[in-house]
């Protein structure tokens, strides 16, 4: 049996040391913080840290052809991850469903996440339905 040089020892100790490293890297970004917003935030403020989600959930009637989207004007500071549906407990097509956007919190600043209620294919008009919150990301 031969013993074990000390350069391989310390390459090993080094690779070890990198790993280690790695996985909490990865585990900051697993436990990132959700703040979530409704209807009752509208006109308000939000604060964020980078790296965290931002869930909005508002109150939707597909039925009718009028749904959320986010408008074209809101603030670049956010990225939208994902966009889902939460049905009703006993589904009926007049009651309205929950419309679910996650947003990542991709840079610092302050900015204005802004959504429009509409159908698909309206143009923006006066009066229409929107939502907006103000999002500070730190």
């Amino acid at each position: 049996m031969q013993p074990v040089r000390p350069g391989r020892w310390a390459h090993a100790v080094r690779w070890l040391l990198v790993a280690v490293i790695a996985v909490a890297c990865q585990s900051h970004f697993a436990f990132a913080a959700t703040t979530v917003v409704t209807d009752a935030d509208k006109d308000g403020s939000v604060q964020v840290k980078l790296g965290d989600k931002l869930e909005v959930r508002l109150k939707s009637n597909p039925s009718t052809g009028y749904a959320w989207t986010v408008h074209p004007k809101s603030s670049v500071l956010l990225r939208l991850a994902a966009e889902t549906q939460a049905q009703p407990a006993e589904p009926d097509p007049d009651r309205p469903v929950l419309q679910v956007f996650t947003f990542e919190a991709k840079r610092k600043g302050d900015g204005i996440l802004l959504m429009r209620y509409a159908r698909a294919k309206e143009k923006p008009f006066l009066g229409e339905e929107q939502f907006n919150v103000r999002v500070v990301i730190e």
